[in-house]
């Protein structure tokens, strides 16, 4: 009886038209939420629909915790076959051969169709590891109702701050994330600081460096217009009930803001205390990449293609009001005219690709603990970026070895 119920099972999917087998599925990470989720879970469903050989499966993981599972899970087999990220931690997966170079499947019309530097921020070691789907970088946004006209420099936002800050009904001039080394790299760029020096060794203690330490400093405390130990829930409270003039964020937080907060978003603005430079913040390039343990990377690459072009973009940019990386979606008057979206488009100009160097990875933790000695326990920066420089320099070196 067994036998003969499983020889009419073969005997039906033999008989299976070919569009009924099976379609392969592309499992894909990443970490959008809000608006973003939303319009990259639109553009998985037309695909889905238009292909039925091929199907994507979103899997949404939290940020916080996205790397390091990409690290752990790949290398058992366990981790996605595509995932969307920024290109920080490319070299580290890079050297450790965990993500696939896609420099077979491009040619040169791919290769020029997206917005300078991002396929250059996905390169390592002259192979291209990811397609760019956005940029994203820091601009500033701020809530019309309690600002007419956005700063130019840094000394009209702190004047304009102080003016909406009231301190007691928890009302503030500015908010965002001022112990996180990300967002400040915006200050200590604009300085003149950076990472690494051209050889590839840490900077993270020089006098430009410093100089932006301080300057957050100033603004977390000085001024009086932040309140303390800001975290993002707290940006994103405070903004959309109306208690926060300004905030420094990207375009991932404009599908986070209410409805019923009118805002508008302006470049960042010049440093009166850098003698007048413009703050340059990370530009990240954030890409869909490839496992090196993908099932099947044929069909992976065509996911890739699909998510980076510009038919996915225009939805990505138009419902999650993500900063897309492809240059047609440009000729979209509804995108290219949006008041927003353009307004980082001309942040781009200020910006500084963050380093995609396996030593990047080791810079993160140090700097963060730094920058809450810095803002938080109001520590001399000095000292606190001494401590990071040793620490990360200490952890390259071994590296290295």
């Amino acid at each position: 009886m067994r036998s003969s119920m499983m020889a009419l099972a073969a005997l039906a999917m033999t008989s299976l038209p070919v569009g009924a087998m099976a379609a392969t599925e592309v499992v894909v990470w990443h970490s959008y939420r809000g608006g973003e989720q939303a319009a990259l879970e639109e553009v998985a469903k037309t695909f889905n629909t238009q292909n039925k050989e091929i199907q994507i499966k979103l899997l949404q993981i939290p940020y916080d915790a996205f790397a390091d599972k990409v690290t752990a899970a790949i290398p058992r087999g366990k981790g996605p076959d595509l995932f969307i990220f920024a290109q920080d931690r490319l070299g580290d997966w890079a050297a450790n051969s965990l993500i696939e170079p896609v420099d077979f499947w491009l040619d040169d019309e791919l290769r020029k169709a997206f917005v300078e530097p991002t396929l250059e921020a996905l390169t390592y070691d002259d192979a291209v590891f990811g397609l760019p789907m956005a940029f994203k970088m820091t601009a500033l946004i701020y809530n019309k109702k309690l600002v007419k006209t956005p700063p130019k420099t840094t000394g009209e936002l702190i004047e304009m701050a102080k003016k909406a800050t009231d301190a007691k009904a928890g009302r503030f001039g500015l908010v965002y994330e001022n112990a996180n080394f990300y967002f400040q790299s915006a200050w200590m760029q604009g300085f003149g600081g950076k990472v690494f020096d051209k050889k590839g060794k840490p900077t993270l203690d020089t006098p430009e460096v410093l100089a932006s330490m301080k300057f957050a400093q100033k603004l977390a405390h000085d001024a009086g217009i932040m309140p303390e130990e800001v975290s993002s829930i707290l940006v994103t409270t405070l903004f959309n009930k109306g208690d926060a003039a300004f905030v420094i964020n990207g375009p991932w937080f404009l599908g986070e803001i209410d409805k019923k907060i009118d805002y508008g978003v302006a470049v960042l603005p010049t440093i009166d205390e850098a003698g007048g430079k413009p703050a340059k913040p990370f530009l990240t390039a954030e890409g869909i990449i490839m496992s090196a343990k993908s099932q099947d990377k044929k069909a992976s690459f065509e996911v890739m293609k699909y998510l980076a072009s510009v038919e996915a973009g225009k939805v990505l940019a138009k419902k999650g009001y993500i900063t897309v990386a492809r240059k047609g979606v440009y000729d979209d008057p509804e995108v290219k005219n949006d008041p927003k979206l353009s307004v980082f488009r001309a942040q781009l100009k200020n910006s500084a690709p963050m380093p995609n160097t396996p030593a990047m990875r080791m810079v993160w933790s140090p700097a963060t603990t730094a920058m809450n000695k810095i803002i938080n326990g109001k520590a001399d920066p000095a000292g606190a970026m001494k401590e990071a420089q040793d620490e990360v320099s200490k952890l390259v070196k071994g590296a290295r070895r």
